[in-house]
């Protein structure tokens, strides 16, 4: 009751808030009232506080919140995208991608353009055919399983691991004496358990060992990719580049920065696609008939356009952007538009907000499964689930080819519903890495469709 009156106190003040006239020069932000309504309606959910806040303050572009400038207007989001450096370096101190270039612009230039060519979306869609042969193997593990019932959370991670494994490292995890399993468990500790859930802490003896673990397999990893020969892979290997531009342990430490980030968009955004998809079956149901139709023109050609699938992740990705945030920081005085940054400002582009703002979309917290099929409604708005720029997200290609090709796969062979053990759809938040990931580990029960799987079973050799 304490919780609907906090909610409904607040809405009344927004709406009286919106009217008072923005002053241009000015940085909002929540006085005591307000931050105590936030925390009577939301206790310790911050996504939720942020959300309500950015269209509370949706008219000044930007607000102030636990020390940090949030920035909704899309005008001064694309300066502080352009103008200002990566801020994360200094939220990372006890992550394992402390030493990456995930925390500067600066950061190894000489790393970054000697891989630049291996994410081209030409060099990605050349390796299609890899990733469709491990989205195969997860929906042969679906069919043999017992129950019906499967973790389609822990099965896209192990599949999404055997893809970067084989597309990015060239390597098979499952040949390496059984690492797989160790690995998958240590990035859960930290990227879940820790950062994400708040279950364990990153002095804690089990997110340490997790930490040795990562940095021991993936010392492995290197060296067992560093060994292969040359002659029997096409063009130069990112394992090979990598090592060539800075060495053995930078390598090494940017190698975790694909392990772990490469994993990410496929093993959040999957389950969220589904849980979605169980809601709405008859939605399911459009993607079935789309994947039926078009899957021996995807199996010549996997950069076939699926028009409705690429909509609902289009559309999955605004509701519920796997990155939610974009830090920046100015490591000097600047202005963006009529505001003056003091010089060390911690900036945040807040996806999250800007995805869900009713002054920028339509239902903008509602599922429209095929937003995405009338461009004209979506381009005029700020739509930036991988960044923008010269700085977008380096595995976009590879995280969208993974999505649309395992969706198609999934839904022409199986039909989800929902099962007791299903979990309602809540998120975690990852503030040092900017990740969200639902909360739980997504349960469904899936049974096979009546579709001749011939045209897969070259997938398998």
């Amino acid at each position: 009751m304490l919780q609907l009156a906090a909610l409904t106190l607040l809405c009344i003040v927004k709406w009286i808030y919106q009217l008072i006239p923005p002053e241009k020069s000015r940085i909002p932000s929540p006085g005591s009232c307000l931050l105590i309504l936030l925390t009577l309606a939301f206790e310790h959910d911050k996504l939720q506080k942020l959300e309500l806040l950015s269209e509370f303050y949706f008219y000044y572009g930007l607000f102030k919140f636990d020390g940090k400038i949030y920035i909704l207007n899309p005008r001064l989001a694309q300066q502080a995208i352009y103008k200002l450096e990566k801020g994360a370096k200094h939220y990372l101190e006890n992550s394992p991608l402390k030493n990456t270039f995930l925390g500067s612009s600066q950061k190894s230039p000489e790393t970054r353009r000697a891989i630049a060519s291996l994410f081209r979306k030409t060099s990605i869609d050349e390796r299609a055919t890899i990733m469709m042969s491990d989205i195969q193997k997860m929906c042969e593990q679906f069919r043999s399983g017992p129950s019906g019932v499967v973790n389609v959370t822990e099965w896209t991670l192990r599949m999404a691991l055997d893809i970067v494994g084989h597309v990015l490292f060239e390597l098979d995890f499952h040949g390496l004496e059984l690492k797989q399993e160790k690995l998958i468990s240590a990035m859960t500790t930290i990227s879940h358990r820790c950062y994400a859930l708040g279950e364990v802490t990153s002095d804690s003896k089990e997110f340490l060992d997790a930490n040795v673990q990562i940095d021991d397999i993936t010392c492995m990893v290197l060296e067992e990719a560093l060994n292969i020969d040359d002659g029997t892979i096409k063009g130069k290997r990112l394992v090979k580049s990598l090592h060539d531009a800075c060495g053995f342990t930078e390598a090494k430490d940017n190698m975790k920065l694909f392990l772990m980030a490469g994993t990410e968009t496929t093993a959040a955004t999957i389950p969220v696609v589904m849980s979605l998809l169980v809601k709405y079956p008859t939605v399911q149901d459009e993607l079935r008939q789309e994947a039926e139709e078009l899957l021996e023109s995807l199996m010549a050609d996997p950069t076939t356009p699926l028009p409705k699938i690429e909509s609902v992740l289009s559309e999955v990705l605004r509701l519920y952007p796997i990155a939610p945030f974009i830090s920046r920081q100015n490591y000097e005085p600047v202005n963006l538009g009529d505001i003056k940054l003091d010089q060390h400002t911690d900036v945040i582009i807040f996806t999250w907000g800007i995805h869900r703002n009713p002054h920028f979309w339509e239902k903008s917290r509602e599922f429209v499964p095929f937003r995405f099929l009338n461009t004209s409604k979506t381009s005029g708005n700020m739509y930036i689930p991988f960044g923008a720029g010269s700085r977008v997200c380096i595995g976009q290609h590879l995280a969208w080819l993974e999505l649309r090709l395992a969706i198609a796969l999934l839904l022409f062979q199986f039909k989800f519903e929902h099962a007791p053990e299903t979990p309602e759809l809540r998120f975690g938040v990852d503030w040092t890495h900017a990740v969200v990931h639902p909360d739980k580990d997504m349960v469904f029960r899936i049974s096979p469709t009546q579709n001749d799987t011939c045209v897969l079973k070259s997938l398998n050799r």
